[in-house]
């Protein structure tokens, strides 16, 4: 591959500055002539350059926009428009300048001689893997119109799960958050001026309130340091799981244990390899493919290192069910479903079956998730309080008692 800067004016007699990537020298004037652009300078520089692209970090093509692409693209094909010329009627309309350049650069490389997947998959991190093989499925069977609806529907599933996850996850976050909070501030602010006053009194001082007051002592003179702590231990944490695959595997294992965050986490994750197999199994990618191409779009390390060890036992001969239940990840119904389904041969539907129970297993705790962490906050809340009032009633009494003597 060739980079080459570019500076130009397009049909319109403004100026533009663009990277440009080419498999073969000669094919930038070609792309010059498609684009419409005349050239003022071509500088070729060195391939790095372009994750250096300025748009990337301006602009960012959200998964809304990918899903009105395949939306589009499958209005097109189905009505027996050129897709060349679909891919740039559906570049001259978008607002986003790094998606208009990427449909740009696709309709180049089809009118080249590309096939649609495979200009798709020079953009996989936008589209996903499971998108780029519905495309090249759809062009090998002649039914591309319906493998673009069938990838739009899925990227919609799949989005509206990760929403209902997120939203899942608010309330706890910002419950914790925000009783974590409210305690701090009780120990380095209201406590030490309550205490201040005990002290002034010489009053003796029961054992749990000493507790309090070395607590409170310990926060107040330390809390900056703990806070440097969380902030430079979040940062290598961050650096070892994106370097360290066995650390990322073991707090992400971690995170599925949690009371409530591994129940929402969990769940998503069942509700997205299902919805994954699925989709492939209907569009007809045998069932190996379709977990290979599930393994690279896991992000979670426990699901993918499941379905990696699922795809090498069914390779060796054992069945899709058996393979799950020896990973000790998978929940007793995805099993006993997908069981079922590979005997009566309508695994695709089980699969279907299994992600709707999920994901509306999913919405379920979305939308109750302040029914179940209420007790686990007042059980916080109400512990803590517990102690700060036997430990402060006590000396207030002998405070009173004190103060009436005066």
């Amino acid at each position: 591959m060739y980079t080459y800067m570019i500076e130009a004016l397009d049909r319109d007699g403004n100026k533009q500055k663009k990277l440009v990537q080419v498999e073969l020298e000669e094919d930038i004037f070609r792309f010059l002539e498609f684009s419409g652009l005349i050239p003022l300078k071509i500088k070729k520089v060195p391939e790095f350059y372009r994750y250096i692209n300025i748009r990337k970090y301006l602009y960012r093509i959200k998964k809304q926009e990918i899903i009105e692409v395949l939306e589009n693209l499958h209005l097109i094909v189905k009505s027996g428009i050129p897709v060349i010329n679909g891919l740039m009627d559906i570049a001259e309309d978008t607002d986003n300048p790094l998606l208009k350049d990427m449909l740009l650069d696709m309709a180049y490389r089809v009118q080249m001689g590309y096939t649609l997947s495979r200009a798709f998959q020079i953009y996989e991190n936008y589209f996903s893997s499971v998108v780029v093989s519905l495309v090249n499925i759809g062009e090998e069977t002649g039914s591309l119109d319906k493998t673009l609806k069938d990838a739009s529907e899925h990227l919609k599933k799949i989005e509206d799960i990760k929403a209902k996850t997120k939203q899942a996850l608010i309330y706890p976050t910002f419950a914790f958050v925000s009783v974590f909070g409210a305690l701090l501030f009780w120990l380095v602010y209201v406590l030490p001026k309550i205490i201040d006053a005990f002290k002034q009194f010489n009053i003796t001082l029961p054992p749990t309130t000493i507790f309090i007051m070395y607590v409170s002592d310990f926060t107040r003179k330390y809390m900056v340091y703990f806070a440097v702590f969380l902030f430079i231990g979040g940062i290598i944490v961050k650096i070892l799981r994106d370097k360290n695959e066995k650390f990322r595997y073991y707090t992400d294992k971690i995170l599925l244990r949690l009371p409530v965050f591994g129940i929402i986490l969990t769940n998503f994750n069942y509700a997205f390899f299902a919805e994954y197999i699925r989709l492939m199994i209907v569009s007809g990618i045998p069932l190996y493919q379709a977990l290979y191409i599930m393994e690279n779009a896991s992000k979670n390390m426990v699901f993918k290192v499941a379905v990696k060890n699922t795809r090498e036992k069914i390779e060796q001969g054992k069945s899709f069910s058996e393979s799950l239940r020896e990973e000790d990840v998978f929940s007793p119904l995805i099993i006993r479903m997908i069981s079922i389904g590979e005997q009566a041969g309508r695994l695709d539907e089980q699969l279907e079956y299994i992600s709707n129970y999920y994901y509306n297993k999913v919405d379920y705790l979305s939308q109750n998730i302040a029914k179940m962490i209420e007790p686990i906050v007042i059980g916080i809340v109400g512990g803590f309080m517990l102690v700060i009032m036997i430990g402060l009633v006590g000396p207030i009494y002998d405070l009173i008692s004190e103060v009436s003597k005066m």
